[in-house]
């Protein structure tokens, strides 16, 4: 006979698990499974061994309970619910009056303020959105202000706003610290043993359920489509939390009562396998040590820190889905570390490791076979001590996030010149960008400005700080040289976090001796700003080359740069009629942007010509562009596009090149000509407002510094087709 049962468990502040205060009631109707409680024994079927008070102490309690509860309650307390395996909304799911599940649990959390949140079946308010959160999931975090204007907004029509957290790795005091950070309107409880995560039947954050009076699960999903793992839409299409919520307040059907949530997973509980041959201390620290902590630690840019055991496992099964889809370690050319130094590419033998792990319920092991541990700098502090410290004039403020009327352009970049006051020759060896605050910061590249008079005029670049690339440390013996009176230009690109926030990036730079230079290192470009992508284009050419390289030298490195419309690029070296292919990425993601470094320098002597293919992707399948229906043309911003590539050379002091203040005679061909005419000709159209055949300051776009302006226009305040035709062969 089946009878109701009660569980019913308190842990106090002094338990392992580190709650203040937790009390947690389940409650069924029915259970399939024998089970009692008496003391410190418990029992299940398959299971008769009494547990000791050393098992309970470790937590073997609590892992033992889950695993009932999710048998026992959570098939039996819930009607079957489960999220569809595709991106867009899942339209099969009618809403027949009986929702896409029932909550018959009751639930009593502690929540971040101390007081404890009774959740159940019955309920006085016209609904109840349960809202699972994670305290560092990126997502999370981009999301909050939203749920918070929602929870305002909804608040007089009788919703209530719930936040649940069920991460393993997420404290108390760090689910205080994210509603702080946030201004939570409404409270945020701690799931310790993730029975509500099993009883909802939930496994990302950000996922949200509105749940009726009656514990009906009216919708559950997502919150709406603009945001997914490494992917910001620019336009927000449907907002199905909002939708889904003023249909139910207005006594309809819900149309689209269920969608995919897009996020960070829950780890669920496992059982432990404690004789797994693979654990954390010997395969996996070495593993994640080895391709993800320069990032996943205190103070970079990854959102939570991997290097340590009771982070790594809340993270787990998160971790193995963004290894086995390729998304991490980030890496998007075709070859790993046999063809490039730096490459982060997990082997299938890693990744096939990770995943027996995870399986087998994230075993420990034995310490003793934990490698030493790594004496990382602190945020605060410089990998190398530097020489030179050079800041931002001013902090730059970052919003929260961006309103909806200007998702499309973003934060126009930043420019900044810093004056290192050198009145002689330096050489640099190393050269570190320190953000302020890592979480805004998409990229930022130290430029160099030549001083005036000098006939260059297109700025070299010296280093930068973008995901994928964190600084630069040159071979022993190389160097890159600093003419005295140069100054730099640093280029800040931010994108928001969820927090507001300011930012003051820092340069450090470390001085080489000139005497034990042996190469001195150069950046040169290749640009093609003379082109047009079309509307709707899904797979447009762009073909560029590098007009200048040093036939002594050797290619050290190449970093690919297109904006958010970039599909792919391919480099290549001509020696005649032969070509090598040197670097392919396949799928070129803006939010990645790798330099690539050769294992073995390539030496140049016999190269003829260096090129490169750009791919874009300008069609409406293209998830991040802004829009499809605008014809694309050359320039800084984000919604714009470059067709460009970066590529690092070494030069033996020997056969260095002429200084850039020197007089060099260059001949253009005639189809150079003329495509700098047609473009200087298009560039004026474009921004001659009034049609007087210039560009004045006023009619510039207001991302352009006005030095910047100034330096085009020869200084006289206009811009005219011959100083744009100029700019454009200089590039060459």
């Amino acid at each position: 006979m089946l009878r109701p049962l009660v569980v019913k468990y308190s842990l106090d502040r002094q338990d392992v698990l580190g709650a203040e205060h937790q009390v947690i009631e389940l409650e069924t109707r029915a259970v399939s499974a024998c089970c009692f409680v008496t003391g410190v024994s418990f029992r299940m079927c398959g299971n008769h061994r009494p547990l000791t008070f050393h098992e309970l102490a470790s937590g073997r309690f609590l892992q033992l309970l889950c695993v009932f509860v999710q048998a026992a309650v959570f098939s039996l307390a819930m009607n079957d619910a489960k999220a569809g395996d595709g991106e867009s909304p899942n339209t099969g799911h009618a809403d027949d009056g009986r929702g896409t599940g029932v909550l018959k649990q009751v639930l009593s959390l502690p929540a971040t303020d101390g007081s404890v949140i009774s959740l159940g079946p019955e309920s006085t308010a016209s609904c109840r959105v349960v809202c699972f959160l994670g305290a560092e999931c990126p997502l999370a975090n981009l999301y909050a202000a939203r749920l918070n204007r929602l929870a305002i907004e909804f608040k007089e029509r009788g919703v209530r706003f719930i936040g649940i957290n069920s991460n393993l790795q997420d404290s108390m005091a760090e689910l205080g610290a994210y509603a702080k950070k946030h201004e939570l309107v409404f409270p945020l409880v701690k799931d310790y043993d993730r029975a509500a995560a099993l009883g909802f039947g939930a496994s990302r954050t950000p996922e949200v359920f509105v749940v009726d009076p009656k514990g009906v699960f009216r919708y559950r999903g997502r919150i709406d489509d603009q945001y997914r793992p490494g992917l910001l839409r620019p336009k927000l299409q449907r907002q199905d939390l909002r939708i889904a919520l003023e249909q139910f307040l207005a006594g309809e059907q819900v149309a689209v009562p269920e969608t995919v949530a897009s996020g960070c997973l829950i780890s669920l509980p496992r059982e432990v396998d404690e004789n797994a041959e693979v654990t954390y201390c010997n395969q996996i620290s070495r593993i994640l040590r080895k391709n993800c902590a320069e990032c996943h630690r205190h103070g970079q840019i990854g959102p939570f820190v991997l290097d340590q055991y009771e982070e790594v496992i809340g993270w787990a099964d998160m971790s193995l889905e963004v290894m086995e889809q390729g998304r991490m370690p980030p890496w998007h050319a075709t070859g790993g570390r046999e063809k490039f130094s730096n490459a982060r590419k997990l082997s299938d033998e890693d990744k096939s490791l990770f995943r027996k792990w995870v399986e087998a319920g994230t075993p420990y092991g034995d310490p003793e076979q934990l490698e030493p541990v790594v004496n990382y700098p602190i945020h605060e502090d410089w990998a190398v001590e530097p020489d030179v410290v050079l800041a931002m004039p001013h902090p730059f403020d970052v919003p929260a996030e961006l309103p909806q009327n200007n998702v499309q352009e973003g934060i126009a970049y930043q420019y900044s010149v810093l004056d290192p006051k050198f009145e002689q020759e330096r050489w640099l060896s190393t050269v570190m960008l320190q953000p302020g605050d890592p979480r805004v910061v998409h990229h930022a590249l130290l430029l160099l400005r030549l001083p005036d008079g000098s006939d260059i005029r297109f700025p070299g670049l010296i280093s930068g700080h973008v995901p994928g690339q964190m600084a630069t440390d040159l071979r022993e013996g190389y160097a890159i040289r600093i003419p005295a009176g140069a100054k730099f230009v640093l280029q800040m690109h931010y994108t928001p976090c969820g927090t507001a926030t300011s930012d003051l990036t820092r340069v450090g730079l470390v001085f080489a001796d000139r005497e034990q230079v042996t190469h001195e290192v150069q950046s040169l470009f290749g640009i093609n700003p003379d082109f047009e992508i079309p509307k709707r284009a899904s797979n447009h050419v762009v073909k560029g080359r590098v007009p200048y390289f040093p036939a002594h030298g050797n290619l050290l490195a190449i970093a690919p740069h297109m904006h958010v419309r970039g599909k792919s690029f391919s480099f290549q070296l001509h020696r005649g009629d032969q070509v090598q292919s040197v670097l392919e990425v396949p799928l070129y993601d803006f939010g990645w942007q790798h330099r690539y470094e050769l294992v073995k320098p390539i030496p140049l002597k016999d190269v003829t010509r260096m090129e490169f293919t750009a791919v874009f992707d300008n069609s409406e399948d293209n998830p991040v562009n802004p829009n499809p229906d605008e014809t694309v043309f050359w320039g800084d911003q984000t919604w714009e596009e470059m067709a460009m590539t970066v590529v690092t050379v070494a030069v033996p002091l020997a056969n260095r090149r002429p200084s850039a203040g020197s007089k060099a005679v260059e001949t253009w061909s005639a189809e150079e000509l003329k495509a700098a005419s047609d473009y200087a000709k298009r560039y004026i159209e474009r921004l001659d407002a009034n049609g007087d055949g210039v560009v004045t300051r006023g009619e510039m776009p207001k991302s352009v510094p006005y030095s910047v302006f100034r330096r085009m226009s020869e200084n006289d305040e206009f811009l005219t087709n011959e100083d744009v035709k100029r700019q454009y062969l200089q590039r060459l």
